[in-house]
C-alpha cells in the first residue's frame, strides 16, 4: 500500500514541478526581455572611438592592472580603457619605447623575468598620492615591484566611471614618503 500511494504521489508531483519549472524560465525570460538595457548600437565599437574610458574602482587597482598587463604582454585589457591614449604616449614616451600604448605594454614586457609574479603586482595605499577629489598620483617606487621593471609614476584620473591612467612620468627621486591615508 505504502509503495503504491508513493507511486501515485510521483506521478501527481513530476508534472507539476514541471509545470512549475516551465512557468519560472518563462517569467524569466519575459522579464529580461523587458527590463534588459536597450541597444545603443555601441556593440564591436573599439574603446577611443566615442565610448567612454571605463576603469577600476580605484587608483592603485588601475595601476596593478597596468601591471597585470605588462606582465601578461596583453596590451588590448588596457590600452584604450584602463590607460587612455594620452597616458599610453607618455608610458611609451617615458620608457623609450615608441609612441603608444601597446608599443609601451610590448616593451616593458620584454623585460619581464618573472611573469606570474610581475602581473600579482600590488599597489600599497602609500604609493596613491590624492591630488584632488578625482585625481591622483601613483609612484612605482613605493610598490615593492619584482620580476620586471618599475613602471614610474602615473596620473590616474576618475572620469566618473572609473579611475583611469591619464599621464605618465619617471619615478620622481627621492621617492615620496608614504601617503598618509
Amino acid at each position: 500500500m505504502a509503495g503504491g500511494l508513493s507511486r501515485r504521489r510521483g506521478r501527481v508531483l513530476l508534472p507539476l514541478g514541471m509545470a512549475v519549472l516551465a512557468l519560472a524560465s518563462g517569467i524569466h525570460y519575459y522579464l529580461s526581455t523587458v527590463f534588459a538595457p536597450p541597444d545603443d548600437g555601441r556593440q564591436g565599437v573599439p574603446p577611443g572611438a566615442g565610448q567612454p574610458l571605463v576603469g577600476p574602482a580605484n587608483p592603485g587597482y588601475a595601476v596593478a592592472s597596468v601591471y597585470a598587463v605588462v606582465g601578461n604582454d596583453d596590451p588590448g585589457l588596457a590600452c584604450g580603457t584602463i590607460v587612455s591614449a594620452d597616458g599610453g604616449r607618455q608610458l611609451a614616451r617615458d620608457l623609450g619605447a615608441g609612441s603608444d600604448c601597446e608599443a609601451a605594454v610590448h616593451f616593458a614586457h620584454r623585460q619581464v623575468v618573472d611573469q606570474e609574479t610581475y602581473s600579482a603586482t600590488q599597489v600599497p595605499l602609500g604609493a596613491v598620492h590624492m591630488t584632488g577629489p578625482k585625481r591622483a598620483t601613483v609612484n612605482s617606487c613605493a610598490m615593492a615591484v619584482e620580476g620586471g621593471p618599475s613602471l614610474g609614476a602615473f596620473v590616474v584620473e576618475n572620469l566618473g566611471n572609473g579611475w583611469v591612467v591619464t599621464g605618465h612620468s619617471p619615478d620622481p627621486s627621492p621617492c615620496p614618503p608614504p601617503a598618509q591615508g
